[in-house]
């Protein structure tokens, strides 16, 4: 009876710190994959691991406050993990905005389900070919397999509140910016000469309505140069897939 105890305390850590990851992860925490699905995952990935997690030096507390604060320390670690690789669907975000603020088609919007919030054109296909780039290399195996490997570090009850840790982890908030304007660069230097190139023709036949001819023309050229330029979205995509799982191993080591 005590080690059933015992096992099934060491479950619940295990579950929440899966259940912080399928929160925060991008495709698994989607508010378009249903509740029970999610959480029938994170109890299933849990019943996995907890079998084969190394025998704890001490036995879990009994008292429900310090239990709890154990708990807290797995759902952040499961967070963050999530977090990490939300940055890569943040970046792709913000390039496709910036795109279709350049070109003319920011004043139209989608709704994404996965992200529960209205995206621009080019925002919505960006985040799209991301998810399906992401599903094909098989990157939501890569971020529940991150969350096991954790445990090498980082056993249940094994958190700690690293400054310095968390410090780095909001540093990589800047690759959301960097990336971005990466993403968004081909476009918006097409955008620029555009743009250069009609102001220039207003001023030499001012006759020409370039309101109406340039909306349609920065538009074409935007999709002219996206279909050009997709294969090196791709290269993109995989360079910045590839940091991310690298720094899923690196949390795994920091937090413990």
């Amino acid at each position: 009876m005590v080690l059933e105890a015992e096992w099934f305390k060491l479950f619940a850590l295990v579950l929440i710190r899966f259940s912080g990851v399928m929160a925060t992860a991008p495709v698994l925490g989607s508010g378009s994959v249903p509740m029970m699905l999610r959480a029938a995952i994170a109890a299933a990935t849990a019943l996995l691991v907890t079998p084969l997690i190394a025998p704890l030096a001490d036995p879990l507390p009994s008292d429900p406050y310090a239990y709890g604060f154990l708990a807290a320390g797995e759902l952040v670690i499961g967070l963050c993990i999530g977090f990490v690789v939300t940055l890569v669907f943040a970046a792709v975000q913000m390039g496709g905005q910036i795109i279709d603020m350049q070109s003319g088609f920011g004043m139209m919007n989608i709704f994404n389900p996965a992200a529960e919030t209205q995206f621009p054109v080019f925002g919505f296909f960006l985040f799209i070919l991301a998810v399906f780039f992401l599903l094909a290399i098989d990157g939501h195996h890569v971020i529940l397999r991150a969350a096991a490997a954790s445990y090498e570090h980082i056993p249940p009850g094994g958190f700690q509140a690293n400054g310095p840790a968390f410090g780095e982890l909001a540093r990589r908030g800047a690759w959301i910016f960097s990336d971005g304007l990466i993403i968004a660069a081909p476009v918006a230097a097409a955008m620029f000469l555009a743009y250069g190139t009609l102001g220039l023709l207003g001023r030499v036949v001012p006759q020409i309505h370039l309101f109406i001819i340039g909306f349609p023309l920065t538009m074409a050229l935007a999709m002219l140069v996206m279909a050009t330029f997709i294969g090196l979205y791709l290269e993109l995509l995989d360079g910045m897939f590839s940091r991310i799982f690298r720094d899923l191993v690196w949390i795994g080591r920091v937090m413990g």
